[in-house]
């Protein structure tokens, strides 16, 4: 910590922050894009990049601007999880604390997909974003919870070598 007790962020947790934060706006932005730009071949490899992390099923997608998302609702979820913990990055919760979450965040994600798939409910895409969101955050505060934890443990560690 600084003099003044505010926390200078590092690298790899503003890299992360960066990373995660277009990783989780792009599926939402990619189809306004290639409504309103000319992104041609371009924006068609970019939509085709999202084909190695989702299913993409037409039922289960959203539409932008009249052009379906990259990924299915629940993706989306996860994506908008992505950025909302990196804009957010709070709370700032422990290891133990981020393993509960996202433990918790994935059964009610599995709770909804295995209800769904069998036939209890329709393709809830409400339902879908918010299972996607709450796994997305929980992962995304892990992970700077995680960079947070190796900083200090290097922070400490120098420290001690200097006294």
């Amino acid at each position: 910590m600084s003099a003044e007790g505010a926390e200078r962020p590092s690298w790899p947790l503003a890299a992360a922050r960066v990373s995660f934060g277009v990783a989780g706006a792009l599926p939402w932005v990619l189809p306004l894009a290639r409504a309103k730009l000319p992104m041609g071949a371009m924006g068609a490899m970019i939509d085709a990049a999202f084909v190695v992390v989702c299913h993409r099923m037409a039922e289960r997608t959203l539409t932008i601007a009249g052009v379906a998302m990259p990924v299915c609702s629940r993706c989306a979820g996860i994506a908008l999880g992505f950025l909302v913990g990196a804009i957010v990055g709070w709370p700032r919760p422990s290891l133990r604390a981020t393993r509960i979450a996202v433990v918790a965040a994935g059964a009610v994600m599995l709770a909804d997909v295995v209800t769904q798939d069998l036939g209890v409910h329709p393709v809830w895409h409400a339902t879908r974003l918010a299972t996607g969101v709450l796994l997305g955050a929980a992962l995304s505060l892990g992970l700077f919870a995680i960079i947070r934890r190796e900083r200090d443990m290097r922070r400490d560690s120098c420290e001690a070598r200097a006294r």
